[in-house]
């Protein structure tokens, strides 16, 4: 049985917060190391990072495996009309001398 939307959209969730929460916290450490952690603190603006990217890259992800696993007709039902158009030759024009 094939999961449903919401339970994709569960799954990118987490996987995509997973993956904000890992950036979140090499990028707030770099900046942490570079600037220093000014009057929040540095727990306060580690987890500030980490919780803002989790939040994005999670709501992304959502979106995005919802999105890419729609429902699709299979190649075989699609029996759509091919017109093919006749081609015509191609015909050199005697005042062009190369």
């Amino acid at each position: 049985m094939e999961p449903s939307a919401f339970d994709k959209m569960k799954m990118g969730a987490t996987m995509g917060g997973t993956v904000g929460l890992c950036i979140g916290f090499v990028f707030g450490s770099i900046s942490l190391m570079r600037f220093g952690a000014g009057t929040k603190g540095p727990i306060n603006m580690l987890s500030q990072y980490m919780l803002g990217s989790a939040a994005s890259f999670g709501f992304f992800m959502a979106i995005g495996s919802v999105v890419r696993s729609e429902n699709r007709l299979p190649v075989s039902n699609m029996n759509l009309p091919v017109l093919i158009k006749e081609r015509k030759p191609f015909q050199q024009h005697a005042s062009i001398h190369l």
